[in-house]
Order: C-alpha cells, then sequence, then structure tokens
C-alpha cells in the first residue's frame, strides 16, 4: 500500500463519529476495508505510512499548540491519530500549520493504532496481540529527534 491507497484507506472513516468522539463506530470502515485485503505485506504497509504520518506530526512544536493533549505522550499520539483520522487534507493543514492542533481529549483517535491488526489477525488465524510488523520510525511521543529540542 503506497500514501495514495493508505488515504483512499483513511477517507473510509465516518467524520461525524469520530467529531461525536466514538472512535471505535469512526475506525470500523477501516477495519471492514482491511479485512478484505489478503496480504500481510499490504497490511504492513498500512502501518508503515500511518506510522511516516504520526513521525511527521512528532515534534515540541505540535505538542505545544496540543493543547491539555500535549502534556503527555500518550494524549499526543491519540491527538496525532486524530489529525491523520480526519483525512489527508486535514493533516496537511496541520503540518503546515501546527496552530491547527486540536486542542481537546475530546479529539482523540486511539482506535487507528488497531484496525490493520484486527485484519492481520482474521487474515492468519492469530491474535492481534502477535502484530509481527515494526515500522522505519516510531510514532510514539517524543520519537522524532529533528523536532525535538536536544
Amino acid at each position: 500500500m503506497d500514501e495514495t491507497g493508505f488515504w483512499k484507506v483513511i477517507s473510509k472513516i465516518d467524520v461525524k463519529a469520530l467529531e461525536r468522539g466514538d472512535e471505535d463506530a469512526a475506525v470500523r470502515p477501516v477495519q471492514e476495508v482491511l479485512c478484505c485485503i489478503k496480504n500481510e505485506s499490504e497490511l504492513a504497509a498500512f502501518e508503515e505510512v500511518l506510522a511516516q504520518k504520526l513521525y511527521a506530526l512528532d515534534g515540541e512544536v505540535y505538542a505545544r499548540n496540543a493543547g491539555e493533549s500535549g502534556f503527555s505522550d500518550d494524549g499526543f499520539l491519540y491527538a496525532r491519530l486524530y489529525v491523520v483520522a480526519r483525512g489527508q487534507r486535514h493533516y496537511e493543514a496541520v503540518l503546515a500549520d501546527p496552530k491547527k492542533m486540536p486542542t481537546s481529549i475530546d479529539k482523540w483517535c486511539e482506535a487507528l493504532l488497531s484496525p490493520h491488526k484486527y485484519a492481520w489477525a482474521r487474515l492468519t488465524g492469530r491474535a492481534a496481540s502477535d502484530w509481527p510488523f515494526t515500522p522505519s520510525v516510531s510514532y510514539e511521543s517524543g520519537s522524532n529527534g529533528d523536532l525535538w529540542p536536544h
């Protein structure tokens, strides 16, 4: 899956559910699309692109503009996931202007960390927690050394 395919899958997110704070319902259509993929490497590629997008937003300037979410590692990750979940146009706007980061804990999307893992579990018959792929960059908060002071 390339970046275009990634954003096509992300476009299936139920934005109305996301705005209501029902992130599981918002991400369910993504999981349904990913469950149709019968290739483990495509599911791994989804996580790779996701990790790259999250990594690009992992910086002090984004955290400072994320309101209460910017004060914890998990909260900042979930806020960045929300930015991705809102789609390519929103993502690119925030990437260009960190002041557009969501500032409320109501704007989180932790659920986006899982749909590809559940699809992989269905495909392989293994537990989602056994997901074997490690992306080339970490999406954990504070990982992008270029965007945090040394």
